[in-house]
This record gives C-alpha cells, sequence and structure tokens, in this order.
C-alpha cells in the first residue's frame, strides 16, 4: 500500500516538517492538533503568534503519525503548491494533462495508464532539474490520494531517508 502523508512528512525530517508547518493557515493547524488531540491552549509566556505557531509544530511533530494522516496532507499540499509548481507542471505536461502552475481539477490518476505514469515519473526523477528526494515525496503523495501502489516500481520510498 502506498505510504500515508505523516509518514512521508516524517521522512523528509523535523526540520522540514516544522518549517511547512508553520505555513498552514491557523485553521488547518488547529484541525491537525484537534486530531491529534493536542490542546490548542498556549503556553505561560506565548505573547506572539510566531511562538505559538513554534509551539504546535513542535507538539504536531511529535505526535505523528496522527489517526487520519489529514495534518501530512496540509502540509504537503502546502509546500508544492506554493513552493514546486515547476515539478508537478513538469510532471502534468508529460502526462498531457492541462494544469495552472502545476495545479490541476482534472482527475487525471485513472485515466493514465501504468506505462505512461511510470515513463513520466521516471523521466521527473531522472531530469536532473529537481531534488530526487522531492520527486519522490510529490509522487508518493500522489499515491497516497489516490491509495494506489502503481508507481512500487520505481522504489520511490527509497529515496527518502529513514524515519
Amino acid at each position: 500500500m502506498s505510504m500515508a502523508p505523516d509518514e512521508i512528512c516524517r521522512r523528509l525530517g523535523e526540520a522540514w516538517f516544522r518549517e511547512h508547518f508553520q505555513q498552514l493557515t491557523t485553521a488547518q493547524m488547529k484541525e491537525g492538533l484537534s486530531d491529534a488531540k493536542i490542546p490548542t491552549v498556549r503556553a505561560p509566556g506565548q505573547m506572539s503568534t510566531r511562538k505559538r505557531n513554534e509551539e504546535w509544530a513542535r507538539r504536531m511533530w511529535r505526535s505523528l503519525p496522527t489517526p487520519t494522516n489529514k495534518i501530512g496532507g496540509y502540509v504537503l499540499y502546502q509546500w508544492l503548491s506554493r513552493h514546486r509548481n515547476e515539478m508537478m507542471g513538469a510532471f502534468l505536461d508529460a502526462l498531457g494533462v492541462a494544469h495552472n502552475a502545476g495545479l490541476t481539477e482534472e482527475d487525471f490518476w485513472p485515466r493514465v495508464d501504468d506505462e505512461k505514469l511510470l515513463a513520466a515519473a521516471r523521466a521527473l526523477l531522472d531530469s536532473g532539474r529537481f531534488d530526487r528526494k522531492e520527486v519522490a515525496a510529490y509522487l508518493l503523495f500522489l499515491e497516497a490520494q489516490h491509495q494506489t501502489d502503481r508507481l512500487a516500481p520505481l522504489r520511490l520510498a527509497e529515496l527518502l531517508p529513514p524515519a
């Protein structure tokens, strides 16, 4: 079965997770904290939003994986949509999927055949344009979103550091 979003985040590391968790909206942070049953009450001495968010990120990291893997999905989506549009666009271009800066409304996953999907994923990994670890995280996230293992022959999990 595909790797869960929270596990992808764990494999990308604590510093990566904490940085990107703090880019979520307050509502998304609170939903993730609630999912992990972590209180959102500010600790004594936390006067700033920045310090509160740092503390929430620290607590959230320690609680991974959460029961629903929702927070990992939020963090990965925000990271990809804000910082990795070129990578996502290159993959979608290779598949012939219409997109806007790497984002698409099209449900392309079920209609693209395995051979074309594997070729596009392999080309993205081997292009040298993008960090292979980040490409693996993106492709594993797509697999998790669609609950498939269509890219299993690429052994993407091996490109991420162990948790």
